[in-house]
């Protein structure tokens, strides 16, 4: 009742209200089967009605036809000429020709298929035979092969634990014996040396400090007390490593004796606990936590002030002028900004978290580098936000505070971009919430423990390909976002700039027309199907094409085929030659760049996607 209200009052407005009425009715009995949700069905009408009012009577049929053909084009329903019918019916009654003279020849051969099936498995039954057969051979002389096998290893493991006991007594007693040898000598030379150098003092009388700088300097010009000295130190380690390797082979051979076989055999023993020793670090229920968790990659530097570009204080219309007068700057020395960046960083300076909504390649990161830049600030892209952390960060299991870039840049100022935010957990991204309120005095406690002030010259900017509804056809994995998200920030939508895309090939005009006109199909593609258009030329691809064109790497071909050409269905493409042919003037440079787009789609038709 309420949309009929609404529908009558919008026809009303005509005068000519009842041709109106007579041709809206129309109409509607025509699309009603194809439009399901009311609410769709009264804005279809009130559209129609809306381009009835706007004309004359006498096209009122043909907008009509119009506007219908669009909602059945849309379900799939395509009107089929006469013509048409009586040529697919010729072709059914061919195949139907074709199918009944091809039983026939079918019959024929599934009778000679029986006759293969049927020696098949006369050879299946054979071959299954040989292979039981085979296998049980094979299994037999495995088993006996086995058995010899573990016979000869336990005996080789036997004769190999002898020998390794016979040879390790050997070694080590030859070992300690040579040791003690060189030892007793090198004893004998210091027990020398000592008697000589107490007679020595005796006798001289000297003090202490110039008879022991005196040896010193013997020990040190003698060569052979060097030598003794060196050898001394590289034998006690020696020895010592002896003694360890003598405990250690001891109860290697005990263990290799007493363990089972087939079980490994450990190198060392293992280590008994001390008593004695204190309690691991960090074990749970032994020590109490520290009141903050130590943090990794610490920031060492000082917090900055707030930037004069985001100070309250100052009044918005004198900061904005700064703002103006740097990008006017930048500009004078060639650098390009895009039609919304006074939009987008206006936004920001007010601290209102904006979420730019537009098409992949349009420019949505590079100006917001730019505002980065201009404003003084840094721009850490966090990325989409799949958990939690990657907002809050975490306590490592060592019980440290691993840092997130979102804390830095709430802590020490700057921004935070999360780009593809429709692309994250919608649930964890509700966690933002927490930080888009603004409010100068906020703080937050991170999981470190610490509850850390909010910087002033913190910012967060948002970005997305969809209007956080959810997926659609082009953008296919993308999420809803929640509504309180929605709710704290502000959507500002950014579309191609011509005016970039001029710049970025001021030295290719021709490609320039190429480039608009090809984006103009795409956009003509859309309204006819109702759907958005794929594989539409971004601002990211004209600057791949002006790459190619200025290092001579790709030929025009190839240009064409990668940046316009493939992924795209045959009909797409032919669409997009004869609107193109519509839209370029036959006197237009752009017009060879045509020519040879034309040819390409020529080849995909004819040979298919891949060529």
């Amino acid at each position: 009742k309420n949309n009929y209200q609404v529908l009558i009052r919008a026809i009303k407005k005509s005068d000519a209200a009842d041709k109106v009425l007579d041709a809206v009715s129309t109409y509607g009995l025509r699309v009603r089967e194809y439009i399901i949700d009311d609410y769709g069905y009264l804005s279809n009408l009130l559209a129609v009605t809306k381009k009835l009012i706007a004309t004359n009577p006498e096209n009122y049929e043909a907008i009509i036809d119009e506007a219908a053909a669009k909602v059945e084009r849309s379900n799939g329903v395509y009107d089929i000429s006469p013509e048409r019918l009586a040529l697919v019916e010729k072709n059914v009654s061919t195949a139907e020709a074709i199918v009944a003279s091809g039983k026939e020849l079918f019959d024929g051969l599934e009778l000679k298929g029986k006759t293969f099936e049927a020696m098949a498995d006369e050879l299946n039954e054979k071959a299954k035979t040989i292979v039981r057969i085979s296998e049980e051979t094979l299994d037999a002389k495995a088993k006996n092969v086995k058995a010899e096998v573990d016979v000869a290893l336990k005996e080789y493991i036997a004769s190999q634990k002898k020998a390794i006991i016979m040879e390790k007594d050997v070694l080590l007693k030859q070992v300690f014996s040579d040791a003690e040898a060189e030892l007793n000598k090198y004893k004998a030379l210091a027990k020398a040396l000592t008697n000589s150098t107490s007679a020595e003092i005796a006798m001289l009388g000297k003090d202490a400090d110039a008879v022991v700088d005196r040896i010193g300097r013997t020990i040190h010009n003698d060569e052979k007390i060097n030598e003794f000295l060196t050898k001394a130190k590289v034998d006690e380690a020696i020895l010592d490593k002896i003694e360890k390797l003598s405990v250690l082979n001891s109860a290697s051979i005990e263990r290799m004796a007493k363990q089972p076989e087939g079980a490994p055999v450990p190198l060392m023993p293992a280590e008994e606990p001390d008593p004695e020793a204190g309690a691991p670090v960090g074990a749970p229920g032994l020590m109490p936590p520290p009141p903050h968790a130590p943090r990794r990659h610490r920031h060492d530097g000082p917090i900055e002030p707030v930037s004069p570009l985001l100070d309250r204080s100052i009044p918005f219309a004198d900061r904005f002028r700064m703002v103006q007068a740097e990008k006017q700057r930048r500009i004078a020395q060639g650098e390009l900004f895009h039609e919304m960046f006074d939009d987008v960083i206006t936004a920001v300076m007010e601290d209102v978290n904006p979420y730019l909504i537009g098409p992949s390649g349009c420019g949505k990161t590079y100006m917001i580098m730019q505002v980065g830049q201009i404003l003084g600030l840094n721009c850490d892209d966090i990325g989409y936000i799949n958990e939690e952390y990657d907002i809050l960060g975490y306590v490592t299991a060592t019980g440290e505070y691993s840092e997130s870039n979102f804390y830095r840049l709430y802590k020490y100022g700057g921004i935070a971009f999360c780009d593809e935010l429709d692309n994250g957990n919608s649930k964890a991204t509700v966690k933002l919430n927490s930080f888009l309120t603004n409010k100068i005095d906020s703080s937050y406690s991170f999981p470190g423990g610490e509850r850390v002030q909010r910087h002033p010259n913190f910012r967060v900017i948002a970005a997305g390909n969809t209007d956080g509804s959810g997926a659609d056809v082009n953008y296919s994995t993308r999420e809803k976002i929640e509504e309180s998200v929605q709710q704290r920030m502000i959507p500002i939508y950014i579309d191609y700039d011509n005016r970039v895309e001029q710049a970025i090939l001021k030295d290719y005009p021709d490609w320039f027309e190429f480039v608009c006109a090809f984006r103009k199909a795409t956009d003509k593609w859309g309204e006819v199907c109702g759907i958005p258009a794929s594989g539409i030329v971004t601002t990211r691809d004209t600057q791949r094409i002006r790459t190619y064109l200025e290092n001579g790497s790709f030929t025009i071909e190839k240009i064409l085929i990668y940046e316009f050409i493939q992924t795209k269905d045959p009909e797409y493409l032919a669409f997009l030659a004869e609107e193109l042919d519509k839209r370029i003037d036959a006197k237009s440079a752009a017009r060879s760049i045509l020519t040879t787009f034309t040819k390409q789609v020529e080849l995909v038709r004819s040979k298919g996607r891949k060529y």
